[in-house]
């Protein structure tokens, strides 16, 4: 829960400040504290000895201390054009001299917290970021970055927006969009700010989850923040879709399908759900059930290019041969600056026997100026009977982090290479930090 404290034309919560008619106050934090503390009281006077506890943590705190923050706190006030409200009471203490409306409201680290700015202007930046995300071409992501960088900067302490930054990372990374490793630095930083303001951010503690597991496979930690997400927030479908990645990587197939039908239930308008769900049923052995998924998914999703990408694939993997090259020529189609999404393509044209334009396609990805996706194109050289080339882009994977890496080891279209030592070396190391269940 969160409470923010309306009066003489002031808003106040403990997280984002206080702001007069709109526009911020900055307050040092022991200015803060005694704001907060006199807004509680709600009009009763306040002795010093408490304000030292409340604010100082101590009681040994000097009268002069707590005058000076008194009158910091005024001049702040008053320099933004606000009514003076701090009253002191001689040789009592400091109340407040206005009324105080206090307005609680159900907080969730999420999706409440979206809005969770007092500035109008960082909410509509947050607002349009989260709307370029959504269209996940190249130009569009840039533009999300844009406008959540700008939402932060009109409002630094917005913990949503610093968690729509490590959102959008995370995205490059699993888009091959930007180097996984290079991206999840990033990622956790933005997170670890937004945690800073708002330690209960499900959000960000659910991509600093993720990174640690999908990138730098550290299970422990990483299935930690996952777990404590869910915890904090369980009807957060992001948590529950990035959990389900960390059980899949934790080789706890079941377990990431029933996660992932929960993140479902939570928003079954979601084509990345929906997508991830697909793929993991065909991981699990679900091939009916996968198949008719990824049918449907596609012909509801008919523009979202991961969408087609894996209804390419899973009809594909059912020898629906003309059906998956199809496909793939959407994806390709919706997506010709991402070069992860014609990874599909190049796979069902290799498996229908289609060598020559298979090649093609793969010459055109590898020309690219962005990072490889290289867990994603060993299924198409292993189609094109090149085993080694197959096993050098794991272990690429491996290396660069990249978050498929963990998909490979479930991945029907690499069941031939199960048993090989050096690729059973390669998929031990998801698997290291301890997560398989007993």
């Amino acid at each position: 829960m969160t409470t923010l404290y309306k009066f003489a034309n002031y808003t106040f919560d403990a997280h984002a400040g206080l702001v007069y008619d709109g526009q911020p106050v900055h307050l040092p934090p022991k200015e803060k504290g005694l704001l907060q503390a006199l807004l509680i009281a709600r009009g009763q006077i306040v002795r010093k000895e408490d304000l030292m506890v409340k604010v100082w943590g101590t009681n040994e705190t000097s009268d002069e201390s707590i005058s000076r923050t008194v009158y910091r706190l005024r001049v702040a006030m008053h320099s933004s054009g606000g009514a003076e409200v701090v009253e002191t009471v001689y040789n009592s203490g400091f109340r407040v001299t206005v009324p105080v409306r206090e307005v609680t409201m159900k907080e969730s680290s999420s999706l409440n917290a979206l809005t969770h700015s007092m500035r109008p202007s960082a909410i509509a930046a947050l607002i349009s970021a989260r709307e370029f995300l959504a269209r996940q071409s190249v130009e569009d992501i840039e533009a999300a970055a844009s406008a959540v960088r700008l939402a932060i900067s009109l409002d630094p302490s917005f913990s949503a927006a610093w968690s729509t930054l490590a959102e959008i990372r995370i995205f490059q990374a699993m888009r091959s969009l930007r180097p996984p490793r290079e991206a999840g630095w990033l990622a956790k930083e933005a997170a670890q700010t937004a945690l800073q303001i708002d330690p209960q951010s499900a959000s960000a503690l659910s991509i600093l989850g993720w990174v640690r597991v999908m990138i730098e496979q550290d299970g422990a930690r990483g299935m930690e923040d996952l777990d404590r997400a869910i915890a904090i927030d369980p009807d957060y479908w992001v948590a529950n879709l990035l959990r389900g990645w960390a059980l899949q990587a934790a080789g706890r197939l079941e377990e990431s399908v029933h996660m992932m039908r929960r993140a479902l239930e939570l928003n079954s308008l979601s084509h990345a759900v929906n997508s991830i769900l697909a793929l993991y049923l065909m991981f699990a052995g679900k091939n009916s059930e996968a198949l008719e998924l990824a049918l449907d998914l596609a012909k509801r999703f008919p523009t979202v290019d991961n969408s087609q990408g894996i209804a390419s694939i899973i009809t594909s993997v059912n020898g629906m041969h003309d059906e998956a090259v199809a496909f793939g020529w959407k994806a390709m189609a919706l997506a010709p600056h991402t070069p992860l999404m014609h990874t599909p393509l190049a796979y069902a044209l290799a498996f229908a026997g289609r060598h020559d334009e298979a090649r093609d396609v793969l010459a055109a990805i590898e020309e690219s100026s962005l990072p490889l996706p290289t867990a994603s194109l060993a299924p198409a050289y292993l189609a094109l009977g090149e085993r080694e080339k197959a096993i050098l882009l794991l272990q690429d994977a491996s290396e660069r982090g990249l978050p498929q890496f963990a998909w490979t080891r479930d991945d029907p279209r690499l069941a031939s290479l199960r048993g090989d030592p050096a690729v059973e070396r390669l998929w031990n190391r998801i698997w290291s930090q301890g997560l398989v269940s007993a």
